[in-house]
């Protein structure tokens, strides 16, 4: 199993580092990074070499004009030159396209799996928590493009399908899981299960102890070929059901303005999904029954004292340090 943290190239994560042999000092307890590519790393503090996994750049809503809904799409979004700006076009190639790039450049950088996220939810879904497409359909619609950006019938390079707690993979739907694995026709493929993700699924989870519980059981419900088919582990703990939920019972009236819209969607976006260490006891038998290939701290941080302070306390947690 290879042991990874997460990062991206904005500012705000590689400024962090002094140079490259700043961050590979971070990188002392861990086989390298899983690196999401947000701008260029002008000051070469990344070596590539110690990529080992590409999170793919995503769009948290593209059903709509996945599917050629562009009514819709400019409904959302505010018109059709915001469509093309967001997508680069205002054709289903443009998204295959955008994420044909980021592909690309993970198999130049040598990287061994790559990240998908299985998910759809415009903006006022994330608050409200009432959707307008199903799983199925969403899961579907993304099999349709996997299989559009992996053609050939396998590679070296690994395919792993993120579940997130909107429609798509969300994993708490056998039905839907299997058929996504067996409609991406891409062999060398898997999941990434993304703990605090599936923890969103069950608003009541107050604690760690019991949204451990409650990943047991969803896992157990899909099956040991399901089981067996996830290959990696974002791991992570992010008990807010109860804000979650009181939000959705009284969603705010979300900004015409752009600017103000992102920032209300990404303000509660972070106070939902926080990205905290899991630290609970039984952390570590869980993942080995698991047994994946890749395991990821996937935080979310302030500062690199914090970010340090949180895999400290991951690696305590399941007696790596």
């Amino acid at each position: 199993m290879k042991r990874t943290f997460n990062l991206t190239t904005y500012s705000d994560d590689l400024d962090r580092y002094r140079d490259r042999a700043d961050l590979l000092s971070a990188l002392r307890d861990f086989d390298g990074l899983e690196l999401m590519h947000c701008g260029e790393d002008v000051r070469g503090v990344v070596l590539p070499e110690k990529i080992v996994g590409v999170h793919l750049c995503f769009f948290p809503y593209w059903y709509d004009f996945y599917t050629g809904d562009l009514d819709a799409c400019c409904k959302q979004l505010g018109g059709l030159d915001a469509v093309r700006a967001l997508y680069g076009g205002d054709t289903p190639e443009a998204l295959a396209e955008a994420y044909r790039r980021d592909i690309e450049r993970a198999r130049v950088e040598g990287a061994e799996y790559v990240v998908f996220h299985v998910s759809d939810c415009a903006d006022e879904e994330l608050f409200t928590l009432r959707y307008r497409h199903t799983s199925q359909a969403v899961a579907a619609a993304a099999a349709d493009l996997l299989n559009t950006l992996f053609p050939e019938p396998d590679g070296d390079l690994v395919l792993l399908m993120e579940n997130l707690w909107h429609p798509g993979l969300m994993l708490t739907e056998p039905a839907v899981t299997r058929q996504l694995l067996a409609d991406v026709r891409y062999q060398n493929k898997g999941i990434m299960l993304d703990t605090g993700h599936l923890m969103h699924t069950d608003l009541s989870l107050r604690t760690q102890e019991e949204a451990l519980g409650y990943l047991y059981r969803c896992i157990q419900e899909q099956g040991e070929e399901v089981r067996k088919a996830i290959r990696g582990i974002h791991l992570h703990q992010s008990l807010t059901g109860d804000y979650m939920a009181s939000v959705a019972a009284r969603p705010p009236v979300l900004s015409a303005d752009p600017q103000k819209r992102m920032e209300q969607v990404y303000t509660h976006a972070f106070a939902s999904d926080r990205h905290l260490p899991f630290t609970c006891p039984g952390v570590r038998e869980f993942i080995e029954w698991i047994d994946p290939e890749y395991l990821t701290f996937e935080f979310i941080s302030r500062s690199r004292a914090e970010h340090e302070a949180m895999l400290k306390a991951q690696l305590k947690a399941l007696g790596m340090a």
